[in-house]
């Protein structure tokens, strides 16, 4: 009977053949977010001549930092407008990622969606605050 040490050694997949066939399934959220940047940039120039109130249905965090309440200097958000116009949806897909990444797929989306509406609750309710006499 030949001993245990004369055996061959058990063949074992290293975590690099796992990683680099399924690295997409993990990313595919801020995959689809830097996607689909470039045409919420271009929709958000058609919007923009809608008005004020349909660009902020795209882009809600842009509102909100420019925001009378908040007293935001013109510097800031100025500067803060390209930075949110090309961020935001990656953003959203990474926020859905880390959640993707516990295994719950629909919870993900959920998270992603809950974003953006908070932003678009939030620039309701400064718009209130800021229509409150002095």
């Amino acid at each position: 009977m030949p001993s245990s040490s004369a055996a061959s050694p058990r063949k074992t997949r290293g975590p690099r053949n796992a990683i680099a066939r399924g690295w997409w399934k993990a990313l595919w959220p801020v995959l689809i977010g830097i996607a689909i940047t470039p045409f919420t940039v271009r929709l958000a120039g058609v919007l923009a001549l809608e008005g004020p109130k349909a660009f902020a249905l795209l882009y809600p965090w842009f509102d909100v930092l420019r925001s009378r309440v908040l007293h935001s200097p013109a510097d800031l958000v100025g500067r803060a407008y390209e930075y949110m116009l090309y961020l935001q949806f990656p953003f959203y897909g990474l926020l859905m990622t880390f959640t993707f990444r516990a295994g719950r797929h629909l919870r993900a989306v959920i998270i992603g969606l809950l974003a953006h509406f908070t932003g678009l609750m939030l620039v309701v309710v400064l718009a209130w605050l800021g229509q409150m006499p002095q």
